[in-house]
């Protein structure tokens, strides 16, 4: 293997790949970063054996080879070397040989051989997406997924493509946020497709999307791949059947609350600096013309109360939420004013944006936290 590449190409590379890369293994070659040339192409696979990424890009050789490298020790040499070219050679000793104007680096390696063979199983259907538009779905579920991993069937975005409606779901338990791309005429996949991927393998689908226009997504019976520009992400499929999420969708919230966002979300922060620490509870109490938004932390004897113009239906409610998930929902919703869609305080408020984008429908769904009462105000 002989070739020179730019520091800021190869780095950008692997900062592609690495994120696949196990932090703990008793696997050594697991914490590898294969390098293969071949035909002026050099491929930069990672993996965890669910996963596995394989970034490609094109170098100026004739030369072939692959190697196992470490893949910390590389990209921390790749990252603090100045912006040149970088020789890299495999020498015949087992090292990988790093080479730029003043610098000579060598990284110890394994062979070929000895990382997994990543084979990509034979796939059941076969669609392409726009590259923004999947995207834009991940980014607006992704962040309600759970971390719990002894629900795994929550640690996934449920994805399903139902009579031309591509449906993403991410939820846990607390809060659900829900993407419908309507209209989704997707070749060659003609009965219902329903599966639930990974965090991770879509964490590392956005960092490779950029300079893809088209996605191509092949699903198996127990895998999905996406087929990008420059890479390919093979993972496993989270098992488990997904809960029946539109049971927990409410439909007779009678009460709506309209208000600008960014104040809103401004609001928000001030106010829940004050809030406990342990519940970030804050108690939001609408009348027709304002919100008043509360939090305390009794154990430090602090409180917080400021209002802001909305538009209520109802007379009055008061309503405690999680102020970090509330406010996780917002930042999500891109229009200048939210609706919220309420019954009453323990029942869960559906969150949407004042305005559907085309061809699309964003529901947000958030559990309250369960507060004492107050009388309504009489003045």
């Amino acid at each position: 293997m002989n070739f020179t590449i730019s520091k800021s190409e190869l780095y950008e590379a692997l900062h592609k790949v690495v994120g696949v890369v196990p932090q703990k293994t008793t696997i050594s070659i697991l914490t590898c970063i294969l390098m293969e040339l071949q035909e002026g192409q050099l491929r930069l696979t990672g993996t965890d054996l669910e996963i596995s990424v394989t970034h490609s890009l094109n170098v100026d050789s004739t030369d072939q080879g692959a190697v196992a490298v470490p893949a910390k020790l590389l990209v921390e040499i790749v990252r603090e070397l100045p912006d040149v070219p970088i020789h890299i050679i495999s020498d015949t000793d087992d090292r990988l040989v790093l080479k730029t104007e003043k610098g000579e680096y060598k990284i110890a390696t394994q062979p070929r051989e000895d990382f997994p063979n990543i084979t990509v199983e034979e796939s059941e259907h076969n669609f392409w997406i726009d590259s923004a538009q999947l995207a834009e779905m991940t980014n607006k579920t992704i962040f309600a997924v759970s971390n719990d991993e002894l629900r795994p069937a929550l640690t996934g975005i449920n994805v399903e493509l139902i009579d031309a409606n591509l449906i993403f779901v991410g939820t846990d338990g607390h809060r659900l946020a829900k993407v419908v791309y309507k209209d989704f005429r997707a070749q060659a996949v003609e009965q219902r497709v329903k599966m639930i991927v990974p965090t991770k393998a879509l964490y590392l689908m956005l960092r490779n999307i950029e300079n893809a226009d088209q996605v191509n997504i092949q699903i198996g019976e127990d895998h999905v791949v996406f087929r990008l520009e420059k890479a390919v992400i093979y993972s496993k499929l989270v098992s488990g059947t997904y809960p029946n999420y539109e049971r927990v969708l409410p439909d007779n919230n009678d009460k709506t609350l309209r208000v600008n966002r960014e104040l809103l979300i401004s609001t928000l922060r001030r106010v829940s600096i004050f809030s406990s620490s342990l519940t970030n509870q804050v108690r939001l109490v609408l009348s027709p013309e304002e919100i008043t938004i509360h939090s305390e932390d009794i154990e430090f004897g602090a409180e917080a109360k400021e209002s802001i113009p909305g538009t209520f239906s109802n007379e009055w409610l008061q309503i405690g939420y999680n102020s970090t998930y509330l406010l996780d929902i917002l930042r999500h919703i891109d229009t200048e004013e939210v609706i919220f869609d309420l019954k009453d305080s323990g029942s869960a408020a559906i969150i949407r944006p004042a305005e559907q984008p085309d061809r699309e429908e964003i529901t947000m769904l958030l559990m309250p936290i369960r507060i004492s009462e107050e009388e309504p105000r009489n003045d």
